[in-house]
């Protein structure tokens, strides 16, 4: 069984060694991939990166929002339920100044 690829790349940056990233890569089924929003994307990546970074993490979701992503796939991105998700940011969405500051 193969390993994540997020498992390779932090295994990779620790040693330097990038050959298994990209044997990953050179055997992985491109036909199977996902794509997803890059707005979903976006938020991903805000939320492994600084999930503490308020402002960012607005942006993103905000983002996401705006591009069409429901409450129950911003909680998937974020590990927390729909409800949670829509309960914790729709009431910050509104009244943080955001909208000058999307991506």
């Amino acid at each position: 069984m193969s390993q994540p690829l997020q498992e390779l790349i932090a295994r990779a940056e620790a040693s330097g060694d990038w050959d298994e990233v990209a044997d990953w890569c050179e055997t992985f089924d491109w036909s199977e991939a996902q794509e997803i929003p890059v707005a979903e994307f976006y938020l991903g990546c805000a939320a492994a990166i600084s999930p503490t970074n308020k402002p960012q993490l607005l942006k993103a979701i905000s983002a996401a929002r705006a591009s069409g992503s429901t409450w129950a796939r911003v909680g998937d991105i974020l590990g927390i339920s729909a409800q949670d998700a829509k309960d914790h940011y729709d009431p910050l969405l509104e009244t943080e100044d955001i909208a000058s500051a999307r991506p």
